[in-house]
């Protein structure tokens, strides 16, 4: 079941809020949470339906529930009173962000699903595995769509989301290959107005028989991004080595990060003892968030907060967290 933890400015937590104010649980598999509006949006995936909730009460103040088949995700706002919700049954679905709420308003079917949308320029954006879909935000439409085919996710990218930098333009993190190697992480910068790449950056793997301590030897598997408040740097995730010693090496997944106007890379800091994450925001004081599961059995997981300092918080939340949100 999804649900919604609080985590106070104090360290106490309070780990399903919306079912201790409401009384009833908050629907299956929540996926994700945006603020319209002055209201939270929440997706649940299974439950094919959008919750809305005071931010303050934690309330619910109306629920949008789906008239057909669909998996709700992500939901941009493309107007003062209508979103899009992505999703990955090939369609996209417009909502009313203010009430009456009712039911959905469309649904778009599109050729492939796309989890991972940004407006920009009266433009959405969303990546695929074919790759960036293009529409107007007053025409979204499976015959008006424009793709920019050089720019597409994979298994282990799709969980990225793209960003809007302090520029307007649009970035998204690509793993570069080689048969079947991965030799570099990859962030492509897309103007909007243009609708084409205009520059990108590359952090190499090591190839290194040898590496040192600190080397980038590896991606991670579902890596995820974000973007600091400044909207100057993407931070994301690779794997650096730890040690390399007689007895082999060791690996420790570490958080990089990129300037969006001089495409500089630089280690930020390490993640000791994660080795999947569900989850990866960065605080607007720039402190790394993670969502652990544990090993993903219905249980209770934890929000890891990394300080640069090198000190670890844990904090005791609901099951299978997915998505830290700074209000």
């Amino acid at each position: 079941m999804g649900g919604i933890s609080v985590l106070n400015k104090d360290g106490s937590v309070i780990p399903d809020i919306f079912r201790e104010v409401n009384h009833r649980p908050l629907g299956d598999v929540a996926q994700s949470i945006t603020k319209i509006n002055g209201k939270y949006f929440v997706t649940l995936d299974n439950s094919k339906k959008i919750e809305v909730i005071d931010p303050e009460t934690f309330g619910s103040v109306g629920t949008i529930l789906y008239t057909q088949a669909g998996f709700p995700r992500q939901i941009v706002a493309i107007s003062p009173t209508e979103a899009i919700v992505s999703d990955l049954e090939r369609q996209l679905v417009r909502i009313r962000t203010v009430e009456p709420y009712g039911e959905p308003l469309e649904y778009i079917s599109i050729p492939r699903s796309v989890e991972y949308l940004v407006t920009v320029d009266n433009k959405i954006f969303g990546m695929t595995t074919g790759g960036i879909y293009v529409f107007d935000t007053d025409n979204i439409s499976k015959k008006a769509v424009r793709v920019i085919p050089e720019v597409k996710n994979d298994e282990n990218t799709k969980t990225c989301r793209m960003l809007v930098d302090k520029y307007q333009r649009v970035w998204a993190l690509m793993n570069i290959r080689e048969g079947n190697r991965v030799c570099g992480i990859e962030l492509v910068c897309i103007v909007p107005h243009q609708e084409k790449v205009e520059v990108s950056y590359i952090l190499p793997i090591s190839e290194k028989a040898n590496p040192q301590a600190g080397d980038v030897i590896g991606t991670i598997t579902y890596n995820r991004t974000d973007i600091d408040p400044t909207l100057n740097w993407i931070y994301f995730n690779v794997k650096t080595c730890k040690s390399n010693t007689a007895a082999g090496i060791t690996s420790v997944q570490s958080v990089y990060r990129m300037n969006v106007g001089t495409g500089e890379f630089e280690h930020y800091l390490d993640l000791p003892g994660i080795d999947m994450m569900y989850g990866f925001s960065v605080s607007p004081q720039g402190e790394v968030y993670l969502c652990d599961c544990l090993d993903y059995s219905a249980q209770r997981g934890y929000i890891r907060n990394y300080k640069k300092d090198g000190s670890i918080r844990n904090f005791r939340v609901g099951i299978y967290p997915s998505q830290v949100y700074f209000p």
